[in-house]
């Protein structure tokens, strides 16, 4: 067995891969908290990237929180796991090009990934390397997560468990 084909049974391992989406769904989890907590600080730092018009930023903030925590939740626990692995491609894929254009049009601006607050760290380009690899998790997990380890199976075996005499 060569290292090509031992690195790709370990990427693909059920086990790796679970753990992947949890912790892939704990980033997002993790990420909407103080968002969720501070909508008008968010709101200003949605403003800060000045992408939208301020008409849709209120609504904004207070609604990707909640979809963050929502899609997190539930790809670490592996319901839906591909539909929420879609959700989470899409906000990592808006969140990506927002600090792309923030980053080439160089506005010194904190990502708001974590913190509301505006004087966090401010982004660099690892920002956006993070997202890429946050990215590249949801590939592996769509490619390879078939749901052995999740709570729709563990429910599954329980009920056929009680069902059989």
């Amino acid at each position: 067995m060569n290292s090509r084909t031992t690195m790709r049974l370990c990427v693909s391992h059920p086990l790796f891969i679970a753990l992947l989406r949890v912790a892939l769904g704990a980033v997002f989890i993790v990420a909407s908290f103080d968002k969720i907590q501070n909508p008008e600080a968010f709101a200003t730092t949605i403003a800060n990237y000045r992408l939208l018009p301020y008409t849709v930023i209120n609504g904004i903030a207070i609604a990707l929180p909640w979809l963050e925590v929502v899609t997190g939740t539930l790809l670490a626990l592996g319901v839906w796991i591909r539909a929420n692995t879609m959700i989470a491609w899409g906000l990592l894929l808006v969140f990506s090009v927002a600090i792309f254009q923030a980053l080439v049009r160089g506005l010194d601006i904190s990502c708001g990934c974590f913190t509301t607050n505006p004087a966090a760290e401010r982004m660099t380009l690892w920002t956006l390397v993070w997202d890429l690899i946050w990215i590249s998790w949801g590939i592996l997990i769509w490619v390879f997560d078939h749901g052995r380890y999740s709570l729709v199976k563990l429910m599954k075996t329980r009920k056929e468990k009680i069902a059989s005499p």
